[in-house]
């Protein structure tokens, strides 16, 4: 009787060994350490905003590893997009919205958005729609467009990316619906880095 015993426990060790050894999934917590909100979305997984100074964070699905299948791991296509937050890839020397990361089972990521952008953000308070929002960059030398957006509807805001320096400023041009048409521009208003010029149309 005793020798069934001692039998036994090392099978019920080899057992606690082998699901002490089992682990499935993966998280990701993103912090947001820019002055304005950030957007993210992982695969097909919901989009999410961080507010300035905060964070998220994602449960990855994995497969179960354990001691015989070796190391599991995921790869995702990850989507971020910061108010003054861009990917930078550095292979291609471009900035882009979207990166791929790999989650290994068991294991916890972090990803930090430190500001490397400025940006310009119009907000469309009117009852009209703005039907195009033109973004001009000035410098002493050059003035020229920077970026485009159609169709603000009323109650929207949208923002564009830009470059961040100390010799040159923006101004917006905004056509409505009915053919008007109205300027901002602040030659004082130059943005440095996780700064923003905020224009909000309320209609005059």
């Amino acid at each position: 009787m005793m020798k069934k015993k001692y039998c036994i426990i090392p099978g019920l060790a080899v057992i606690l060994l082998l699901l002490s050894a089992c682990e499935s999934g993966g998280k990701l917590q993103i912090f947001n350490h820019c002055s304005y909100p950030a957007y993210i979305r992982v695969e097909n997984m919901d989009q999410k905003t961080i507010p300035a100074g905060e964070s998220v964070s994602y449960n990855i699905d994995t497969d179960t590893q354990n001691i015989f299948t070796g190391e599991v791991k995921k790869k995702l296509k990850i989507w971020m997009v910061g108010e003054t937050y861009s990917i930078f890839d550095e292979g291609q020397n471009i900035y882009t919205d979207s990166t791929w990361i790999e989650v290994k089972a068991g294991k916890t990521y972090s990803i930090y958005l430190n500001p490397n952008r400025a940006s310009v953000k119009i907000v469309n308070n009117s009852t009209q729609i703005i039907t195009q929002a033109e973004i001009w960059q000035h410098s002493p030398l050059t003035y020229y467009q920077v970026g485009i957006m159609y169709n603000i509807l009323p109650g929207e805001s949208r923002f564009l990316r830009v470059d961040y320096g100390t010799d040159y400023y923006y101004q917006v041009e905004l056509y409505l619906q009915d053919e008007s048409h109205y300027t901002f521009v602040d030659g004082e208003e130059i943005l440095g880095v996780d700064e923003q010029y905020l224009v909000t149309f309320n209609g005059e």
